[in-house]
């Protein structure tokens, strides 16, 4: 009998295979898709079968230990787009195949059991009764359903406006898959996969509904992953990582708020969730619909060369009007000493809408109670010594955080660097607001939610509830409460700054601010309260505010179009980061230039250009020194041949290096 040897994925940073010999008494267990038990030097490792062969690549090969599962747990569809994603993310197979798989299956396991409550209990059954769709709701619906029903793979971008009822649209097709036997994913940014989104799918679905969050522990996870395998589940609600759900027959993507960055991995395999749930729905032959108040410039534009078909919901349910917003311009600083938190417009309206005992939303994207202590006589700020970036000051804890590594440290009253003067706080953070509004406002109830606020178990469901039942007044927070809630008693929402992200060095700033400040406006106004929206900005005339101001995507599209088209940047093009890291600064410097010069010769007579190197913009991060290099081009199928070439050539030594394809 002849020999029999496998090809094994590992998680292991290398672009290569694995091959091991198969012992005769494990001959039949053999299958691609299972997991392995295998030798890897010193260690023992998990790996998958990914190829079969009778021929020897090496001289020297070792025996598979033994073979974990008694059937495949990648089927033929999920070890394509596995393999894709190697390709596309410059990763090895093993570790496109791991993140497509529950953590605990890379350490052997196969069946957990889980002692948390069930999904049903406690869960709030609301509007059970699907809804009549509108007109612009049903032709959106009539059109995907007919390419269900052609029986092909398609890309839908619903581009409708906030309170339009995309969600009701995303109900109806997951019942008509229901109803053919189909089962459909719906995706949506982690923050969005609130109690309430939860809530809505479970009393229209019940427990044919799988959740999947991050939040889940190991052992829910994987009793959930099973569900979805046998088919006991057929709908499955969340974050990125639930595009690889073992969904039987699968019929349907949704990815809702398609926008949004937190749908790009970012740790390897950097992926862009879009682009695996569109590669999956081609593989088989699903329908996909990305949905969203503000698309993405890569998704609208995608749509404008007709990659897409474009559907638009224009009008808010019932057609309630879209909030009014108005621009308060902080330049004009009013009388008062020192910082002010709240101009007199935002102050007055806060009032008006408490003693209507209406409730308000504010938003600040920048927690902690100040951003930094700094000395005004010698200019010292207070750094974190392992990520050269200042320190934050949080009033709860009566400690300086940083907000990368974590250090926590006591505050400095008298300056490290001079020690002559008192440090000094500055800038805002939500704590800051939060206590601010105490002072202003005595009699009312406020509540702050961000990611310190909801670090405790269910604390998010906890906030959330109580300001649904209306046992907030007020309710402060970062981007988390942008996105996704339906609270009919919010009349006023309150942006703090809508600077925060414009000023970051990133091509994208605009479309971030854009993004963020209609996404927050949308929580207002959407019950029979009408709305209002005030926006205090330093910069009051930018585009990205006044289209924001005017609920006007399309005028934003075309000016932010035209300038990314001017210098060459995505969607005209695409871009590959390299960063370099090591606790050395000057042997990463000495490595990144090195690759820089040793890249020059192969880019020679190809449209890829480089840009940098230079310093990352947290130019130190938890005692690693980084330095980036990008490559641009038109294509990520012209960058990377050439990439990986050359970072399998490069000796790199004393530093490890990241690629990121299209860096969000």
């Amino acid at each position: 009998m002849s020999l029999l040897f496998v090809d094994v994925a590992l998680a292991l940073p290398t672009l290569n295979l694995f091959q091991y010999s198969v012992p005769e008494a494990l001959r039949e267990k053999i299958e691609t898709g299972r997991r392995v038990y295998v030798s890897v030097r010193t260690r023992r490792m998990v790996g998958t079968i990914v190829g079969v062969s009778s021929e020897k690549a090496f001289e020297e090969i070792r025996d598979i230990d033994s073979v974990i599962d008694e059937t495949p747990v990648l089927d033929r569809e999920i070890l394509e787009l596995t393999r894709w994603m190697s390709d596309t993310y410059l990763c090895s197979w093993g570790q496109a195949i791991e993140a497509a798989l529950p953590a605990p299956f890379k350490r052997g396991k196969f069946l957990m059991k889980s002692r948390g409550k069930k999904l049903g209990d406690g869960v709030e059954i609301v509007n059970p009764e699907e809804l009549r769709l509108t007109a612009h709701q049903e032709e959106a619906f009539g059109k995907i359903l007919h390419k269900v029903n052609s029986g092909e793979a398609g890309t839908f971008l619903i581009h409708g406006i906030t309170g339009s009822g995309k969600t009701e649209v995303y109900m109806h097709l997951i019942r008509e898959m229901l109803a053919r036997g189909k089962g459909s994913i719906v995706l949506v940014p982690e923050i969005s996969l609130t109690p309430q989104t939860v809530e809505r799918f479970y009393s229209r679905f019940g427990d044919c509904l799988a959740v999947i969050h991050s939040r889940l522990t190991q052992a829910r996870r994987v009793e959930e992953w099973h569900r979805i395998r046998k088919g006991q589940a057929k709908v499955i609600v969340g974050a990125r990582s639930a595009v690889f759900s073992p969904v039987r027959n699968l019929g349907l993507i949704v990815m809702d708020e398609e926008h949004d960055t937190s749908y790009k991995q970012e740790e390897t395999p950097r992926y862009q969730t879009r682009e695996v749930a569109a590669k999956r729905a081609h593989f088989e032959r699903a329908v996909l619909v990305l949905g969203s108040a503000t698309p993405s410039l890569e998704s609208f534009f995608l749509s404008e060369r007709g990659q897409m078909e474009r559907l638009s919901l224009p009008e808010r349910i019932e057609r309630r009007p879209l909030p009014d917003v108005e621009i308060v311009d902080m330049r004009r600083r009013e009388p008062g000493k020192g910082e002010k938190i709240f101009s007199n417009v935002l102050e007055q309206n806060i009032k008006v809408s408490l003693s209507k005992k209406e409730q308000v939303m504010l938003l600040l994207n920048r927690r902690g109670f100040a951003t930094y202590l700094h000395c005004s006589s010698c200019g010292y700020v207070m750094s974190c010594e392992n990520c050269r970036i200042s320190l934050a000051y949080h009033f709860d804890k009566g400690s300086l955080f940083c907000h990368v590594c974590h250090t926590r440290l006591p505050p400095e009253r008298l300056c490290p660097g001079c020690r002559k003067n008192y440090l000094h706080y500055f800038g805002i953070g939500t704590q800051k607001v939060e206590s601010e509004l105490k002072r202003l406002f005595p009699e009312a109830r406020v509540g702050r939610m961000d990611s310190d606020s909801t670090s405790r178990k269910d604390a998010h469901e906890i906030i959330l509830r109580a300001f649904k039942r209306k046992e907030i007044d007020i309710l402060v927070g970062t981007q988390m409460i942008a996105k996704g809630h339906d609270f009919p008693n919010v009349s006023l929402i309150g942006v703090i700054s809508a600077d925060t992200a414009l000023h970051i060095p990133d091509f994208r700033a605009a479309e971030r601010t854009f993004d963020l400040l209609t996404q927050v406006a949308g929580r207002a106004g959407r019950g029979d309260i009408p709305g209002k929206v005030i926006v205090q900005t330093y910069v009051p005339h930018h585009y990205a505010i006044q289209s924001a101001k005017d609920h006007d995507y399309l005028e934003f599209y075309e000016k932010e179009i035209a300038l990314r088209k001017e210098v060459g940047m995505p969607p005209f093009t695409h871009l590959v980061k390299i960063v370099v890291s090591g606790l050395s600064e000057k042997e990463v410097l000495r490595q990144i230039l090195a690759f820089s010069k040793f890249l020059e010769p192969k880019l020679a007579g190809t449209p890829i250009k480089t840009l940098g190197p230079a310093p990352c913009l947290v130019s130190k991060e938890k005692g690693q020194f980084r330095w980036n290099l990008y490559l641009k081009g038109p294509s990520v199928e012209i960058i990377n041949p050439v990439l990986r070439a050359a970072i399998q050539e490069f000796k790199k030594i004393k530093v490890s290096f990241t690629v990121d394809v299209d860096p969000q």
